[in-house]
């Protein structure tokens, strides 16, 4: 489910980049689409890791993953209705990244919860490890994608593989804050 929605968040960010210079021809739009991401993903960031650590990690896992799914899911309506609105793609994208603040460092803190400290140093490393193939692999598919399919095929693509992530989180126990 990691692996999925990592290949398919930087497909759809790509995505994203590309087609907000398809409707504006300009690079500094693009450049705009880097600062609506990066803004929220910095102030959720700062919190997610708090967050986590004080309520069940697989609700908020699940609560987040779903916020990550259902902006993807607009961000393909969007495509699909053609509304080339450049403004709707930069709040999507901040609700976007804002949720995978508070994802991300939930996600890093379940992992050790799941897997002991034995086998952590081993699940952090294929963590990280299907992270890097996401960030190589990602990019290439939607370059491919957007060509081949266009916009709307490509969002939907990730709208359907990030489904396996929700199911993965989903399916994980109850993972209440750890009490020392």
């Amino acid at each position: 489910g990691n692996s999925l929605s990592a290949i398919g968040t930087q497909l759809t960010l790509v995505a994203v980049s590309l087609e907000v210079f398809h409707l504006t021809g300009s690079s500094l739009a693009v450049g705009m689409l880097g600062l609506f991401a990066l803004v929220p993903l910095v102030v959720a960031g700062l919190y997610g890791g708090a967050v986590a650590d004080h309520v069940d990690r697989r609700k908020l896992a699940l609560g987040s993953s779903s916020v990550l799914w259902l902006t993807t899911v607009l961000i393909a309506a969007h495509a699909w209705l053609g509304v080339e609105s450049v403004w709707v793609l930069y709040t999507l994208v901040a609700v976007h990244s804002g949720a995978s603040g508070i994802n991300q460092p939930t996600r890093g803190a379940i992992i050790p919860a799941l897997v002991g400290t034995k086998l952590l140093p081993a699940a952090n490393a294929l963590n990280m490890m299907t992270f890097s193939v996401a960030m190589m692999v990602g990019p290439l598919f939607a370059g491919v994608l957007v060509a081949g399919v266009g916009y709307a095929w490509t969002y939907s693509v990730d709208v359907v593989t990030f489904l396996a992530a929700l199911y993965a989180v989903w399916r994980l126990p109850s993972l209440p804050p750890q009490r020392d």
